[in-house]
């Protein structure tokens, strides 16, 4: 019987296939659309920056409580749009500690868990029901 020799490019495809395969848009929108799956915490400011095309801002935290496996987070989609709207973006500062929601599962390397509410100093910029529905919505 003949051997097949499969060059190690397709194997390596492949299996960035398959990695890519299991972490599905509506396993994640499943997930979020879960109320139980989201916790509420609370962070101090040490990093802010918005993608080049301001549709994404990221955050990151120091003094996480609760801890989280990553301490960066994003906004983005339409939830970006409605921080954006309520003018969050002009109240955010290094330092400053906030609350906010999330959910803790960590769909792979390099991902950024997603901020679905969020309070500086007891205004409230984005609601939970609706950064949920947004949420979902944007990965569906």
């Amino acid at each position: 019987m003949a051997r097949i020799k499969i060059p190690a490019a397709a194997l390596f495809i492949c299996a960035v296939c398959v990695i890519l395969a299991s972490c599905k848009p509506a396993e994640k929108a499943e997930y979020y659309s879960d109320p139980d799956h989201y916790v509420t915490a609370t962070g101090t400011i040490t990093f802010l920056n918005c993608d080049e095309d301001n549709e994404i801002v990221y955050i990151g935290f120091s003094d996480l409580s609760p801890a989280f496996s990553d301490s960066c987070f994003k906004i983005s989609g339409k939830n970006y749009e409605r921080i954006h709207e309520n003018g969050l973006l002009e109240v955010l500062d290094l330092g400053q500690q906030i609350t906010f929601m999330s959910a803790p599962k960590y769909f792979g390397d390099g991902y950024v868990m997603p901020i679905v509410s969020i309070t500086v100093e007891g205004n409230t910029y984005l609601d939970f029901e609706e950064g949920v529905a947004n949420l979902v919505a944007d990965l569906s």
